[in-house]
């Protein structure tokens, strides 16, 4: 028996879905009008997501963000850095931290769930 790949341990689907996401230090604020960086994420799931920044924030960093699920959808989540990894790609560094997400709300957890599946249908090897 072959052991059991990270991806095939995880509890929640993940997606591969790339989204602009908005972030700062925890105010418990859901405005973003100034003060805030922008990273972008790689992938997303129910439970958190992985993506990319310009510097890593600290492990336990509870953080206000916006991820941007479409053009006109963006949803206001609260954070936490659980790790980051760094990973070279033709020569370059690209900084990516992961977060798990605190606390989310029902009609959230509706939107990152539609956005996700429909990711994964629309992504999902077609059948002949």
């Amino acid at each position: 028996m072959e052991p059991l790949k990270k991806s095939d341990k995880r509890r929640y689907v993940r997606s591969d879905l790339i989204v602009p996401i908005k972030y700062r230090v925890f105010k418990n604020d859901s405005t973003f009008k100034r003060s805030f960086s922008i990273g972008r994420a790689k992938d997303l799931s129910m439970k958190g997501l992985k993506w990319e920044v310009s510097r890593h924030n600290p492990v336990g960093t509870k953080l206000d963000m916006e991820i941007e699920l479409s053009n006109t959808l963006g949803v206001y989540v609260v954070g936490k850095v659980v790790g980051g990894e760094d990973e070279t790609i033709e020569g370059i560094l690209h900084q990516y931290d992961r977060v798990t997400f605190v606390d989310l709300s029902k009609p959230v957890q509706d939107l990152l769930w539609g956005v996700i599946y429909e990711s994964l249908k629309k992504n999902a090897p077609k059948k002949k």
